[in-house]
């Protein structure tokens, strides 16, 4: 029996044949039609190479051509009733003083005005050392340039939460954890914003306590929002993350027609991990 004969049960000339016949050009039309979306999108420099047609004002007033931007997302910018500086509530930005409490009474005092106008909360340049506060509804934090909120190296000064439910204990250690430095829940159009000020959350001291197993609770993010929608986080950069820079959890945004399971817009000039 010569070679052409054989019966090689999927080897020799004839299986080779069926398989090259058998080849399927869906994933070789599909490579390459990635490719020339990519090159769309580095070349117009947009995330939707595929534009998705809209009526010209959708039903929350926005019109299609801005949807696609963090300001489309989330409108105008609020302008607040009530604009106060954390200098008014005597915070002291000489990058030793705790402000934690200064923070925390500030805010709870403009979470007065979030029925009727909201409020912002302005942190002019320096150094603001401060420990964890909780933010509030139609709120606004503002930092302006030369600003940076420090996270305190106090521990005491990051209280201790309840764990996530989807955890149902501490990611790195039983129990509850480390509420985040710049922290929400429950909350509806809150914008973090300013001139290009830091948020830093000094965390070389978790990372070591992580390192050297002394750790006694799970470390707190930088910045968490939880069970919070409309929210605008923009013109910041954020570094020294004790664990996670920015978490959204349980968040949603009814008004992003795009991710409706991220919760949030970010438009940041840079987000540092140290």
């Amino acid at each position: 029996m010569d070679f052409d004969e054989k019966q090689s049960f999927g080897f020799g000339r004839n299986a080779m044949i069926a398989k090259v016949t058998r080849f399927s050009w869906s994933p070789f039309l599909f490579l390459i039609t990635l490719i020339a979306l990519l090159s769309f999108q580095i070349t117009t420099k947009t995330i939707y190479p595929i534009k998705i047609a809209f009526s010209s004002t959708s039903k929350t007033g926005v019109s299609a051509d801005t949807r696609t931007s963090c300001a489309g997302f989330f409108g105008e910018l609020p302008e607040r009733k009530a604009v106060m500086s954390i200098r008014e509530f005597g915070g002291v930005g000489d990058g030793k003083t705790s402000n934690t409490e200064t923070f925390r009474k500030a805010i709870r005092y403009l979470q007065r005005f979030g029925e009727s106008g909201g409020a912002q909360l302005n942190v002019p340049k320096g150094i603001w050392v401060t420990g964890s506060f909780n933010l509030t509804s139609n709120f606004t934090l503002f930092l302006e340039e030369g600003a940076v909120i420090l996270g305190s190296q106090d521990p005491k000064e990051w209280p201790i939460i309840e764990p996530l439910p989807s955890y149902g204990r501490g990611r790195e250690r039983l129990g509850g954890r480390h509420i985040s430095l710049v922290h929400g829940d429950g909350l509806t159009n809150v914008v973090i914003t300013g001139n290009n000020g830091t948020i830093d959350g000094q965390g070389k001291m978790w990372w070591e306590l992580w390192w050297n197993r002394t750790l006694e609770h799970t470390r707190g993010h930088l910045v968490e929002l939880m069970n919070s929608n409309n929210i605008l986080i923009a013109n910041l950069t954020f570094c020294n993350a004790p664990f996670w820079t920015i978490h959204p959890v349980y968040c949603r945004l009814p008004l992003s027609p795009f991710f409706p399971l991220l919760g949030f817009c970010f438009l940041l000039y840079s987000i540092a991990l140290t």
